[in-house]
């Protein structure tokens, strides 16, 4: 029984003094990420401004003037409208407003003559007084219908209907003679779409690796199908900030110099970005990188002891792979191929090989 127990306490120990015993392990040291992430992503041309023009008016349209695809500038009369009882009610409130002047000239004239003969006491005070009141009345008078002319006016402008911007008329809904209405609604009330095409936004819809990388000033390179051989350089304009819930991704826009108007809106196309890689972002030999329990990880040489560090990855190069963790650096000694019986704090004998080149 005693020669049992001494052979069982033999292996014991010889099983801990091989546990004990340092594993040889190959290092090498990750390299800094230089290389630019290239992202393809798909978007669609849109318009810089796009407006849809109504009239405020209601009458008969008695003149169109553009047609779709005219180039118009900002300001020019696209359609009149006739509408001739506004007409009548403004040639109305102009007599009303010369009428009502000459009234209150002459209510004032009255006024000041009855202030001159007061001193003689030719009037009384009291019919000085009342012709001073009709004196303020009239002039308020003629305020009310220089307003109401000044309202009609502006209701008569509404029957010429002007570009706001620049553009090309893209739509039309009526033709000349058609009734139109003021109050129409909005889905059918509709004159002329205009919209701007001296520049052109491109919308696309990025995740979230690309749009959290996007400074101010960034450009990208934009192909269309219909264009073989051309590319389009656009600068990165406006970025929503808002991750979309269902797709997973941001809009950002970008905007196409398109002068000599050759690219049309709704185009679909591709823009190529080049983009430097994040802080903390190393390049390790592919089998350095393990996954245990879900977790992307690299074991690392620290002070003769293994220690396992979480990391993200990123671009696979075949031989070697992007990883990125706050937790090492450019001199940390990353374990090559690190066999599956490795454990945290595991004694090492590591053999340093030459760091990462190239991709």
């Amino acid at each position: 029984m005693k020669i049992l127990v001494t052979i069982l306490s033999v292996s014991c120990l010889l099983a801990t003094a091989i546990a004990a015993e340092p594993v040889a392990v190959k290092t090498t040291l990750p390299v800094p990420a230089t290389k630019a992430a290239r992202y393809e992503v798909p978007g669609r041309t849109e318009p810089y401004e796009s407006a849809t023009i109504f009239t405020r008016a209601t009458g008969v349209i008695s003149e169109r003037r553009y047609e779709i695809g005219d180039e118009v500038k900002a300001g020019d009369v696209l359609a009149v409208v006739s509408a001739p009882e506004v007409d009548r009610a403004v040639d109305a409130a102009r007599a009303n407003v010369e009428q009502v002047k000459a009234r209150a000239l002459n209510a004032l004239s009255l006024s000041e003559r009855s202030t001159r003969l007061l001193q003689s006491q030719v009037v009384s005070k009291e019919e000085t007084e009342q012709r001073q009141t009709s004196a303020n009345e009239t002039a308020a008078a003629v305020r009310v219908a220089e307003a109401d002319l000044a309202k009609l006016e502006e209701q008569q402008r509404f029957s010429t209907v002007t570009a706001p911007f620049d553009g090309v008329i893209s739509a039309r809904n009526f033709d000349r003679g058609d009734l139109v209405r003021g109050d129409a609604s909005p889905a059918t009330g509709w004159l002329y779409q205009l919209d701007r095409l001296d520049t052109l936004r491109f919308a696309v819809y990025a995740s979230p690796d690309l749009a959290l990388r996007l400074g101010k000033e960034k450009e990208a390179l934009v192909e269309f199908r219909e264009f073989p051989g051309r590319t389009f350089t656009a600068k990165l304009a406006h970025v929503s900030r808002v991750f979309d819930t269902a797709s997973g991704t941001m809009r950002v826009e970008l905007m196409i110099d398109n002068k000599d108007k050759a690219l049309p809106a709704g185009l679909t196309g591709t823009a190529t970005f080049d983009v430097t890689p994040l802080p903390n972002t190393f390049l390790v030999p592919t089998n350095a990188l393990i996954s245990r329990e879900g977790r992307n990880l690299v074991a690392i040489a620290d002070g003769g002891k293994v220690r396992f560090v979480k990391v993200m990855p990123g671009r696979n190069f075949g031989r070697n792979v992007e990883v990125m963790s706050d937790a090492i650096s450019a001199q940390t000694p990353v374990i090559l191929n690190p066999n599956a019986m490795l454990q945290e704090g595991d004694a090492i004998n590591a053999e340093p090989t030459p760091a990462v080149t190239g991709k």
